[in-house]
């Protein structure tokens, strides 16, 4: 049985005592540490898209890490704390909801096999504090709300207890 990642049928909910964990790895390790978790017999899944850069006249494509930082895998509770004490790992993030974040991780490996352009943006969620990034309102810090369906940033006076709602593109914003 091969512990690379590379179907959705792959990624499943195993039973105990094995348990999936995020590891928030050290810089620019993400696929080192993949590999040395499989060399330990632990799986190991890091998203991975293709990314282009050019030096002068020539191309290059590298596969880089979709999510900067981050490996999951898949391990008992020996496996795990090798991962804690591995050298490229920062932090292990455990995972209390395994179901959702297989189901999750199923469904970014399917938008990365689909060919369709997949990118990261930070999580914006209802609530949460931002600052606007660019655009004419860039450096103005508000929160975001949804209306009508829509994204939208609530700009507040707090001295008169208004606020003015507008609306942004999301990739202008970037949470504090």
């Amino acid at each position: 049985m091969s512990l690379k990642i590379e179907a959705a049928e792959d990624l499943i909910v195993l039973p105990e005592p094995l348990r999936w964990v995020v590891v928030h790895t050290r810089p620019r390790c993400e696929k080192k540490l993949a590999d040395a978790a499989e060399r330990e017999g632990i799986r190991a899944y890091v998203p991975l898209i293709a990314r282009t850069h050019a030096y002068g006249r020539r191309k290059r494509t590298f596969l880089s890490p979709l999510f900067t930082g981050y490996a999951f895998c898949c391990g008992d509770a020996p496996q795990r704390r090798w991962l804690s004490q591995n050298q490229n790992t920062a932090n292990l993030l455990d995972v209390f909801d395994q179901e959702t974040l297989v189901v999750q991780l199923r469904h970014v490996q399917t938008a990365l096999k689909s060919g369709l352009l997949v990118d990261v943006k930070p999580f914006l969620e209802t609530g949460r504090q931002v600052r606007i990034t660019s655009g004419p309102l860039r450096g103005a810090e508000g929160v975001i709300v949804r209306i009508s369906g829509k994204m939208r940033v609530l700009l507040s006076v707090d001295m008169i207890q208004q606020a003015a709602v507008v609306e942004v593109d999301s990739a202008a914003l970037a949470p504090l």
